[in-house]
């Protein structure tokens, strides 16, 4: 619930983003965590699920976590799926990045700039290095990815993210419940956005979208399994969710392509040789 009432309030209110949005550039929806993470989502899930798909073509099994066998194991699992999300957020994105965020703001740029700091701030820099990473950013005057989009993540940032999903994905194989070496690269992908919206938007950014892959889709599975009346509700869900999925990646594609070609128009001419015929 907590993340819910941060997500709706965070950067700009989900009220306020819904009421300007026919009014406003495209770009904008982007201000609001629980707005745009259906989008995001979707085409993460579509992602992945392509991803295991052509892994499959060429004999590179995922695995599955047994299915349980008895009402106990269906609702051990459950119970589960539902706190995973959280501690595999702490342990794989909000303390190595929010370390790593802290050590970078509060030891280097902080001396670098000789900017002094009161005890009052620096608590607040520690916290918000875990918390909201462009809230701490934005406390030393450092790019923030809510104005600077991906130019905001400095370099060291892409490393730690990098090695942080690489973790991730290993160490879904590592466990031993089911899981094969195929399900390195999923996971690897959906830990490199989880880290990514974590820099954006704050803890329950990357919280809140683990648990629609994990405790959304359960919940319904569950549901069809003790009330057949919600079966065709969980196939109409998944039909909706890969069909959002697939014109939310046709949609960031074409943002994506535009964003180059508007580059590639404003890009300043090379120099003419004044030897040059």
């Amino acid at each position: 619930m907590l993340c819910f009432v941060i997500a709706w309030r965070l950067r700009k209110s989900f009220h306020e983003v819904v009421g300007n949005f026919s009014s406003r550039p495209l770009s904008k929806i982007f201000d609001n965590w629980l707005f745009v993470m259906p989008i995001i989502a979707s085409a993460l899930f579509v992602a992945a699920v392509s991803i295991i798909g052509l892994q499959e073509l060429f004999n590179v099994p995922t695995g599955a976590i047994p299915p349980p066998e008895t009402e106990i194991e269906v609702f051990s699992l459950y119970l589960n799926l539902s706190y995973a999300p959280l501690i595999e957020e702490v342990g794989f994105r909000i303390i190595p990045i929010g370390a790593f965020l802290l050590v970078s703001l509060f030891f280097l740029k902080s001396a670098e700039k000789a900017v002094p700091m009161s005890s009052w701030q620096r608590f607040r820099l520690f916290v918000f290095s875990f918390l909201y990473p462009d809230g701490a950013k934005n406390l030393l005057s450092e790019k923030t990815v809510a104005v600077n989009g991906f130019n905001g993540i400095s370099k060291g940032e892409w490393i730690i993210v990098l090695i942080t999903s690489i973790m991730f994905g290993i160490a879904h194989v590592l466990l031993g419940i089911g899981w094969e070496i195929g399900k390195v690269t999923s996971t690897f992908i959906q830990g490199f956005v989880f880290a990514i919206v974590y820099l954006a938007y704050g803890f329950q950014a990357p919280i809140l979208m683990h648990w629609f892959f994990n405790y959304y889709f359960y919940t319904y599975e569950v549901s069809a399994q003790y009330y057949a009346d919600t079966l065709d509700m969980f196939a109409w869900i998944e039909f909706i969710t890969l069909m959002l999925g697939v014109l939310s990646l046709i949609g960031f594609a074409i943002l994506g392509l535009k964003k180059i070609s508007n580059r590639q128009r404003t890009a300043p001419l090379a120099p003419t040789s004044p030897f040059s015929p």
